[in-house]
């Protein structure tokens, strides 16, 4: 039995592994190409046009300058506290405090129920993922709605070694730090400068903060789908990297997949066998070579696991899958190409029939293709952030983020406002400190010229 969730857009002929997709991944990478050089163009323009700082803006940028100290310990104790997606303890403290700090800016807040997402999975490896409740946070008012959007989990699990909050000089370091942790603060402290100078009043601000983004917001896709068809724009915390906004993304997706095969006696029995390992690594290779640099597609098996003893022929093998596609097509594409690797049996010349595959898979992230829209959120972006001394640039990722989501809703969508960092996802992640300061400052500027247009 083969399980499938890809995105609901009807699937197409396959296109992918040839020239009309190779065609099309130069096209996109061409329109890309060209839609910078107008970007630039039309920034410049943008940046004549801006307006000064008003005498208010500047009494609340001075404002958020003077908080640095309680905004590196707040992301202290942020950080402190695990948020592995699956450490439901931990997200449920984070969640709290955060709703806490929201309530007291006047919001009405209400828990989104997450979910429980099963997977196939070989006998005594069952892969659930039990996620979370989520949270919305809404303050009513008039003029232009904006979604601001942050995630609580992270990556390490409980058992992670990298756990705890450091500091050296202007660096701070820890899970989270700025994979976005940072960019909580910079949320929180963008609202609480709006609110000490009664600025909150009469703005029509929604936050949905997610607990599960880190594993492709399984559960939180639909309430971030139906929010950014309420509002005007889309203001979502990644971090900044080093000064960059990102522009475009590809879009993601991902598969688990399970063989079952036959156990028998290595030795004494084992023609007998169907080792689902060997048929495991089959499947591996054809995934494998889907990968087309010059399309953009990219393919990882990030995860195996199989096996009973080395002397038993193993009769389970499981594995886990990436996958990152510029355009939907792709996607699409893909998600068939696994469907025929999944089904097919490539490691025995005669299919008994003692091999077969259970598969789960899902688009959970579509591309983030940019829009006349978004561009000029961009472009007013950037500008701004020249009125603060700030020079930040523009990049494109293959990563991906919630932004992806409110952004094919048809939602202008800006998705990396958070704090700047790098080594995200891994024990080496860190973030500047006085980037805290900076994009709060750039988000309570932003924020009360996007509500006011």
């Amino acid at each position: 039995m083969r399980r499938s969730n890809p995105a609901p857009s009807p699937q197409k002929p396959p296109a992918a592994r040839c020239a009309s997709s190779a065609v099309k991944g130069l096209l996109f990478t061409g329109f890309l190409m060209g839609q910078s050089l107008a970007l630039q163009t039309s920034l410049a323009q943008t940046a004549l046009v801006e307006s000064p700082l008003s005498r208010s803006e500047q009494e609340v940028v001075a404002w958020v300058a003077e908080q640095e100290d309680d905004m590196v310990a707040l992301l202290e104790r942020l950080t402190n506290i695990n948020t592995g997606t699956l450490n439901k303890e931990g997200v449920d403290e984070v969640v709290a405090l955060l709703e806490a700090e929201l309530l007291d800016l006047g919001f009405d807040s209400r828990s989104l129920t997450g979910d429980v997402i099963e997977m196939p999975s070989c006998p005594g490896s069952e892969y659930t993922i039990d996620v979370a409740d989520h949270l919305l946070a809404t303050r009513k008012g008039a003029g232009k709605r904006l979604l601001m959007i942050g995630h609580v989990d992270t990556v390490f699990p409980l058992d992670s070694p990298f756990q705890r909050f450091s500091r050296e000089g202007d660096t701070a370091y820890g899970p989270g730090v700025s994979d976005m942790k940072g960019g909580l603060v910079v949320m929180l402290y963008a609202l609480k400068a709006l609110n000490h100078f009664d600025q909150l009043d009469g703005k029509a601000i929604s936050i949905l903060l997610n607990s599960d983004e880190e594993v492709g917001s399984l559960s939180s896709r639909k309430y971030v789908e139906q929010q950014a068809a309420l509002h005007d724009y889309g203001l979502v915390y990644e971090s900044s990297g080093n000064n960059r906004l990102t522009r475009a993304r590809k879009g993601l997706g991902q598969a688990r997949f399970v063989v079952n095969g036959r156990a028998s006696h290595a030795g004494g029995a084992h023609q007998q066998g169907r080792s689902a390992i060997k048929e495991l690594a089959y499947k591996i290779v054809e995934i494998e070579n889907m990968t087309d640099y010059e399309t953009g597609v990219t393919v990882n098996v990030g995860v195996i696991n199989g096996g009973e003893a080395r002397n038993t022929v193993a009769p389970c093998a499981e594995a886990l899958v990436d996958l990152r596609y510029p355009l939907p097509q792709q996607g699409l594409d893909a998600v068939r190409q696994w469907e025929e690797i999944f089904g097919n049996v490539y490691s025995y010349p005669v299919d008994s029939g003692e091999l077969s595959t259970n598969s789960w898979t899902s688009l959970h992230r579509p591309p983030k293709i940019p829009t006349e829209e978004s561009d000029a959120l961009l472009n007013k972006t950037i500008a701004i952030g020249r009125l603060l001394g700030q020079e930040l640039t523009v990049t494109d990722s293959g990563g991906g983020t919630d932004g992806s989501l409110t952004q094919a809703i048809g939602l202008p969508t800006l998705d990396s406002l958070g704090s700047d960092g790098t080594g995200a996802h891994s024990k080496r992640e860190e973030g500047r400190i006085s980037s805290l300061v900076e994009r709060a400052q750039l988000s309570v500027v932003l924020i009360g010229r996007l509500a006011e247009i």
